[in-house]
């Protein structure tokens, strides 16, 4: 199984909508950094290790556009070729995207979970998102809902 590497909004998220464990159905391990480790806060399930980087030149290269949470995490993704990475904000996924990185966000994982009949994609469960804070547009929405 490929490695997957979460940044913090994606666990924070999850957690809000007590789904946290579709990471484990999806993915079954999943790495982060201990940036994100104490970006989340939380105590982390056993389906959950630490990984850091071990490249401090890029890791510090990427701090200069991004927060260390997202800027360990694609150092830690540059470092682990065929992973994929989980980044929710815009500014982080374009870099990950310019890296030739295998992105994804919160919702595509929410998608995922939905295909396989995990979750369902349902308009209460979009309303909990947008509750949270979580930012969609409509085009987004209807794909989600739709299963798209």
């Amino acid at each position: 199984m490929k490695v997957v590497i979460a940044d913090a909004s994606c666990l924070i998220l999850l957690t809000n909508i007590d789904k946290l464990g579709i990471l484990a159905s999806l993915y079954g391990e999943i790495w982060i950094t201990e940036a994100v480790q104490r970006e989340y806060g939380l105590h982390l399930p056993p389906f959950i290790s630490i990984q850091n980087p071990a490249d401090v030149e890029k890791l510090n290269d990427l701090l200069r556009s991004l927060d260390l949470g997202e800027a360990s995490s694609i150092a830690l993704a540059l470092e682990n070729p065929g992973c994929r990475i989980i980044i929710d904000e815009k500014k982080g996924r374009q870099i990950a995207l310019s890296m030739g990185l295998d992105l994804t966000g919160t919702l595509g994982v929410l998608t995922e979970a939905a295909k396989r009949d995990l979750i369902v994609a349902d308009r209460q469960l979009v309303k909990q998102l947008e509750i949270l804070g979580f930012r969609l547009s409509t085009e987004l929405k209807n794909e989600f809902l739709s299963g798209s």
